[in-house]
């Protein structure tokens, strides 16, 4: 054999097996870096998602109590006035509103004061009475007060 042709068969192996190499598909380490910086600020996003979320869960729940509780302090305010009995008013009584811990509980206060309001109708003045209820409690995590109001009115007969 000649050595001239013996070095072009070798240049063509070698050619060849290069070839090969770069028709494999892979991930360069740029590519894969690249990857694994999406997918952490992906899982990061999603955690503070999350945790927001379980936050805004607590605040919802207690938003909700407070209000059940409030809407059934004045449901018991219309029955009494529909027997015809006097409003028991409230000054900053205690209620519980969420359980915190194993022996810990968070509290807050409803207070359900009487106005008096007019309104005018048909050339009429109709007096009626006003049943505000405020309930208030501390946000444990915001450490600001927070507050649920509701009203009644009551239109004499």
């Amino acid at each position: 054999m000649m050595p001239g042709l013996e070095r072009s068969m070798d240049n063509k192996a070698n050619s060849g097996a290069f070839e090969l190499l770069r028709a494999q598909g892979g991930f360069t380490l740029v590519e894969a870096l690249v990857l694994t910086l999406v997918i952490v600020v992906l899982v990061v996003s999603v955690y503070i998602g999350v945790v927001f979320a379980e936050k805004q869960l607590l605040v919802n729940y207690r938003d909700r109590v407070a209000t059940l509780l409030v809407a059934g302090e004045l449901e018991m305010e219309y029955y009494r006035s529909s027997r015809r009995r006097p409003f028991e008013l409230q000054q900053a009584r205690e209620y519980v509103l969420d359980d915190i811990g194993k022996s810990e509980t968070l509290k807050g206060r409803m207070t359900i004061e009487l106005k008096y309001g007019e309104e005018s109708s048909n050339e009429q003045v109709i007096k009626y009475q006003i049943l505000e209820a405020t309930f208030r409690w501390m946000d444990t995590t915001t450490k600001k007060e927070r507050y649920i109001r509701m009203r009644e009115d009551y239109f004499a007969i």
